[in-house]
């Protein structure tokens, strides 16, 4: 349980000291007493001034959001490609930003954490400096009372016998009182010393204490996780240009800033009260710590300035010289009653007392040590170095990560919006939006479910009358054809009839002249495919 090694040194670090020199003002504005005073009203109402301020700029944020957002949901104005690549881009880049801010945040959270524990190990080391005292003179009140009070019983009986040396006899008689009244002075001493300490325990608080601190670091581990999660994200909405999960995210991202916001104003009230504290952070424990020790000794053994005798020192001062009391006066005892008396019980008794007399002293020995104020105040001095200088730099650097992570999470609000009101468009099979921003469902699923015409040869569609043209010019090829035949069959012999038979089956054929245009005209507009009226 040493110390050595360890000075009991204590400045207060430079960043307490640029915290403390945070202007304290209340609510008109004019400035406080700085001094750590948690039980005052004025001083609280100061730190909640500090801790208001990133409070009214996330209020002034969401009223820019709020409106920046009415404006850009009713444009409909569609942007070029290359705009939308320059969002996706920006995007990214501030995506990647945050993530690195909330990198140091975690960073933070974990130096924090690991200097809450190296302040938590050195008040248990205190705890344990209590628990000594506590038990010590437990030991010593043992020893000097109930386990005495036989073994004197006892002896009294022996020299109670008649002897003829009466001055000898007076002499032990007079042993045996100092031995019994200074027995009484030691158990009244220890009392004194242990009464005190009954109520303060510090194992179970430093197990609560330890308790919050996981608890603490669970949750900003999960916080900080979280809006990492949101970013990388982003980065993977932004790069698949996902209209829907872009939407999603600049919700997320909305959520995420307020977070950031709100434990920037938790952090920068925590970050002064704890530079206030770090001044004289002996001073802070013994007025306004939980417990139910005098001010005065609390701050004896935490700063070990010697103005005045501390009441536990005199008390184990006290014990002392009724201990060594009681060793002379068994020692008187030891020597004479042996001589005197012929008892058989009288060596085992006087053993008896002697056995409990080396453990009293054995006792004294560690409460002497447990009681010096170089031993708390170096256990005292480790623990402040780690939260006021480490501790009190990981505060602050989570400090600066909420900051910065809320600044980039309000840009990439703003470029998140920009982005997914003007990604208009989606490509079949890339997943990517197509439809116009608010545009009816009926109109975009016939479009998607029409077939794509295919390309024409000369890179334009037929016309009516075009067709009407073409099979007309097919008509009289057909009446060529069969003059052609008829004139044949009238100039060669015994054609009669198969000039005959020629002429109705192309009349058959061709049908009537009078039916003819629109029959064919009908007949053709059926080879005609559907897409070629498009």
């Amino acid at each position: 349980m040493g110390a050595s090694g360890v000075s009991d040194e204590y400045t207060p670090p430079r960043l307490s000291r640029l915290l403390h020199s945070v202007p304290h003002v209340n609510t008109t504005l004019h400035r406080v007493n700085d001094t750590f005073a948690p039980n005052s009203a004025v001083y609280r109402e100061s730190l909640g001034i500090i801790a208001s301020i990133p409070g009214v700029w996330l209020i002034l944020t969401l009223v820019i959001l709020l409106i920046y957002l009415m404006t850009r949901c009713c444009d409909r104005k569609q942007r070029p490609p290359k705009s939308i690549t320059a969002l996706k881009i920006t995007l990214m880049i501030l995506s990647v930003l945050c993530c690195g801010a909330i990198g140091v945040g975690l960073f933070g959270n974990d130096d924090l954490h690991n200097a809450m524990l190296q302040s938590i190990q050195a008040g248990n080391q205190l705890a344990a400096l209590v628990n000594t005292v506590k038990n010590q003179s437990s030991i010593l009140e043992e020893t000097m009372g109930s386990r005495a009070r036989a073994p004197l019983a006892r002896l009294a009986d022996s020299l109670d016998m008649p002897v003829a040396n009466q001055t000898a006899l007076g002499t032990l008689l007079r042993a045996l009182s100092t031995l019994r009244n200074n027995a009484s002075v030691a158990v009244s001493a220890a009392d004194n010393l242990r009464r005190p300490l009954a109520a303060l325990n510090l194992d179970a608080f430093m197990k609560k204490l330890w308790v919050w601190e996981a608890a603490r670091w669970a949750g900003g581990m999960a916080g900080w996780c979280c809006g990492g999660a949101v970013c990388v994200a982003l980065l993977a909405a932004a790069a698949r240009r996902s209209r829907r999960a872009l939407l999603l995210l600049c919700v997320g991202a909305i959520f995420a800033l307020i977070a950031c916001w709100l434990g920037a104003a938790v952090l920068v009230s925590l970050a002064v009260a704890a530079g206030d504290a770090c001044q004289e952070p002996a001073r802070a424990l013994a007025h306004y710590a939980n417990h139910n020790l005098p001010a005065d000794m609390v701050h004896y053994y935490l700063s070990c300035k010697v103005s005045r005798e501390n009441v536990l020192t005199a008390e184990l001062r006290t014990a002392q010289r009724a201990v060594v009391a009681v060793r002379q006066a068994l020692a008187v005892l030891a020597r004479g009653a042996p001589q005197l008396f012929n008892d058989p019980a009288l060596q085992p008794t006087l053993g008896a007392l002697n056995a409990g007399t080396g453990e009293a002293e054995r006792a004294l020995v560690s409460l002497s040590g447990a009681l010096e104020c170089r031993m708390a105040r170096a256990y005292f001095v480790t623990g402040a170095r780690a939260f006021c200088d480490s501790g009190l730099q990981a505060l602050s650097l989570q400090l600066l990560a909420a900051v910065a992570a809320g600044f980039l999470f309000t840009a990439i609000v703003l470029v998140d919006s920009h982005a997914w009101i003007y990604i208009n468009t989606k490509r079949s099979g890339t997943g990517e939006e197509q439809a116009p921003f608010l545009s009816s469902g009926a109109s975009s699923a016939g479009s998607r479910t029409l077939p794509r015409p295919a390309p024409f040869p000369n890179g334009k569609p037929p016309s009516y009358s075009a067709a009407v043209q073409l099979m007309d010019l097919d008509r009289d090829r057909a009446r060529s054809r069969m003059s052609g035949s008829a004139t044949l069959g009238r100039g060669a012999s015994g054609g009669g009839g198969s000039a005959a038979a020629a002429l109705s089956g192309s009349h058959t054929l061709g049908r009537p002249p009078h039916n003819s245009k629109y029959a064919t005209l009908s007949k053709q507009c059926k080879t005609l495919e559907s897409n070629d009226f498009y």
